[in-house]
């Protein structure tokens, strides 16, 4: 097979930083691979994939060759760079430059010259394979997510790059958009032959479509295989583990020798059903915080409407009570109001019609250094909060305005909580995409509020990394704090929630608790749910079930 890029003796290190990012870094990626790219939040995921387009390299010192065809990749000029390789961010709202579809998709093309015959044919063309036809004139600005996300891989794939790099491109896209997104990068690749690179923290659906596998481990390339073959050696090593998706976790944990390792729910119950393989249910709830009976309320909204068009309402009419110590997730697919409410919740919007009281006040009408002292709230993107030179120093600034007297002990706590402590004098904005999310919730968490409210938190993050916030956010609801988060994460909203609730039509929808949510739920539920729903239907996590009797161990 041929040789599309090489990596070789690759060493990077950020500027102001004595240890490497990567170390050392050999590899062959061939035309026709889909190659996925695994390591924990700051293993140099991204950085490695940077390395790869011109363009991307970050600043710092760098040594080792990098490339493409044979050819430097360093000495491209920008056109063939731009023709050769594509690339898509993790946030869809980070890459479009024009007003409206059309226009995004053709701007790509006439910044390399094309003519505009060749443009509207071109167009017209990848408009039809990707069914973009109905979307062509809408703006930018009014798409979903996943829709956004569908034409920023557009526009790099109308240029007919050789390889395509995606950074976590589905980090902020629901389930449904995940699979859609997932499922037209399978037939580029398949019907294309075209060559994918793609880091992922959730590698449940790209482990079904990868021929090939790295992880990156110690700031080096520490497994290189199948996917079965690494997922197989991760699943051995305890800083790993959780690293598993649900499916193969399943089967390595309660049936390791039945068979070849099933990736995905269908070849899993082509296994079960194969091996007459059983399953049984235990008891492995959380201890979660238990509500008191005489909980207060603590966030009443009332026959609450916000839209942002006079239109159509973003929020309709929504009537919801939350007490003290609930944690309520709300799921929901992109653009069904679920950041808009909470904004709402937060004071950070005002609705035409209704009103919203925290502890008893209109949260939009209390001053600002009350509001922020009884509630705080995490954005999906914390680093637009960021304006000092150093982690510690975002702290000291936020405990300071908070009035805490011990704030320096305080912030260093909030360091420790979230693991921050080696990264306290780095700049915010030279950290990771999930570090800046862990600085983000810190900053949230230290005023130690009565409320939090929290937008899609884990993205950006690993599985590691997710538990961590996991117990730091049920440790802060076991001390009586109450939560109402947003997040596109089955599996993070399954383990820890209290409650879910489903929004759509400017509602939220069955809220319930969520074993009774997830198992009750067909789409958007968990993959170990979809899989056992026949054998064990409330289950809803790998520890919620073990093996039966028969089938062969």
């Amino acid at each position: 097979m041929d040789e599309l890029i090489g990596i070789d003796h690759l060493t990077f290190t950020y500027p102001h930083t004595n240890e490497s990012t990567l170390e050392n870094i050999n590899l062959k990626i061939f035309a026709d691979d889909f190659l996925l790219i695994a390591g924990d939040t700051g293993s140099g995921k991204t950085t490695l994939l940077s390395h790869l387009k011109k363009e991307l390299m970050p600043n710092g010192h760098r040594s080792g060759y990098i490339t493409f065809q044979h050819q430097d990749i360093s000495k491209f000029t920008q056109l063939k760079s731009a023709q050769m390789v594509g690339f898509v961010s993790q946030n869809p709202r980070n890459q479009p430059v024009m007003a409206t579809v059309i226009e995004e998709l053709a701007f790509s093309l006439e910044n390399i010259g094309c003519p505009s015959q060749e443009i509207g044919r071109r167009v017209a063309e990848l408009s039809n394979y990707l069914g973009l036809d109905q979307w062509l004139h809408k703006r930018v600005d009014d798409l979903s997510g996943g829709q956004l996300q569908i034409v920023n891989l557009a526009s790099v794939l109308i240029l007919r790059p050789k390889v395509i790099l995606l950074d976590e491109p589905t980090a902020q896209l629901d389930p449904l958009m995940t699979q859609n997104f997932m499922t037209i990068l399978s037939r580029i690749h398949q019907e294309l032959g075209m060559t994918i690179v793609m880091t992922e923290h959730n590698l449940a659906v790209p482990i079904t479509m990868a021929n090939r596998m790295v992880l990156i481990s110690n700031r080096q390339i520490a497994v290189n295989d199948t996917p079965a073959v690494v997922i197989s050696q991760m699943f051995q090593k305890a800083q790993l583990k959780r690293f598993v998706p649900e499916i193969p976790a399943l089967f390595l944990r309660n049936y390791p020798q039945a068979g070849q390792l099933p990736l995905s729910v269908s070849s899993g119950q082509r296994l079960i059903h194969a091996k007459n393989l059983q399953f049984e249910s235990v008891n492995s709830d959380l201890k979660t915080a238990e509500r008191p009976k005489e909980a207060s309320t603590i966030v009443s909204l009332k026959n609450v409407s916000f839209t942002f068009d006079e239109r159509q309402s973003i929020v309709d009419h929504l009537s919801l009570d939350i007490h003290q110590g609930d944690w309520l997730t709300i799921v929901g697919k992109n653009g069904s109001g679920k950041s808009t409410l909470l904004s709402l919740i937060g004071g950070l919007r005002k609705p035409q019609h209704g009103r919203i009281n925290l502890a008893g006040k209109t949260v939009w009408k209390m001053q600002t250094t009350e509001r922020i002292k009884r509630l705080s709230f995490l954005s999906q993107e914390p680093s637009l909060q960021f304006g000092n030179e150093t982690v510690f120093k975002e702290l000291m600034v936020q405990a300071k305005q908070l009035g805490i007297t011990n704030a320096e002990s305080r912030a260093q706590k909030a360091l420790e909580n979230l693991r921050l402590t080696d990264l306290e004098n780095k700049n915010p904005f030279d950290l990771s995409g999930g570090q800046q999310q862990l600085l983000g919730l810190a900053i949230a968490m230290i005023a130690n509020p009565q409320l939090l409210v929290l937008d899609e938190p884990t993205n950006g993050l690993d599985p590691n990394t997710k538990h961590l916030i996991g117990e730091q956010l049920l440790n802060y609801q076991h001390r009586g704090g109450t939560i109402i988060m947003a997040t596109h994460d089955m599996a993070f909203a399954a383990a820890f929630s209290g409650n879910c609730g489903f929004m759509f039509d400017g509602r939220l929808e069955s809220i319930l608790p969520r074993r009774r949510f997830f198992s009750g739920n067909f789409f958007f539920t968990t993959a170990l749910n979809r899989l056992l729903r026949d054998q064990v239907p409330d289950a809803i996590l790998v520890s919620d079930v073990r093996a039966g009797k028969g089938g062969a161990k």
